[in-house]
């Protein structure tokens, strides 16, 4: 969290030299987006990501990799789950809604306006009920009641708005899903097996 007497970060420090940010949301999106590419070898992958929000990035790998962390640390301070954990957002799938949603709300122009990372988060976090983002984020936050003899309806009802709105994933977290599946069904079985 950034007190509110202090400036948004324009540079990260690592092993004493200074290195200046490019911190619109646009390249830190580009960051993002480049970090979670399986086309971009791992060994290429972090350089080539800093590139969006760096000015001068250095080719050596181990001090790329000292940036980043420093950057994820200065853009990124309370990286932390939605939701228990479950993604309510995508900025592919969502793009057009956020846009809106600053539009209405904000009066800034995401297509035209340059929105530093740190304050296109903390906007993004805050948006009012009352636009159609913040509709489809409860939609798909809102848990589905137990069944009961008295609601079926509303839960039939909440199952197709939650259809409608659901998020596409890509196949980087369906494999994430599979393997914390697995992970929880071996724990659970090795917790049965410590019990006997």
């Amino acid at each position: 969290m950034i007190k509110l007497q202090e400036r948004l970060p324009d540079s990260v420090t690592v092993r004493g030299k200074r290195y200046r940010l490019k911190p619109d949301f646009r390249n830190v999106l580009m960051m993002m987006e480049t970090m979670d590419n399986p086309e971009i070898i791992p060994e290429a992958r972090t350089y080539q990501a800093l590139r969006h929000v760096v000015k001068h990035v250095p080719k050596d790998d181990t001090l790329c990799s000292e940036i980043m962390a420093e950057v994820r640390k200065t853009l990124f301070p309370e990286a932390k789950k939605e939701n228990g954990g479950k993604k309510l957002t995508s900025f592919v799938q969502d793009a057009d809604l956020i846009r809106g949603a600053f539009r209405q709300v904000y009066r800034i122009d995401l297509f035209r306006d340059q929105v530093h990372w740190v304050e296109f988060s903390c906007l993004l976090s805050c948006l009012p009920e009352g636009n159609r983002y913040s509709d489809i984020i409860g939609i798909r936050a809102r848990p589905l009641p137990e069944p009961t003899r008295y609601n079926r309806k509303e839960r039939e009802a909440l199952m197709k708005a939650k259809a409608e709105c659901r998020l596409e994933l890509s196949e980087k977290e369906i494999t994430q899903g599979v393997q914390d599946s697995l992970s929880g069904i071996a724990h659970f079985l090795m917790s049965i097996g410590e019990r006997k």
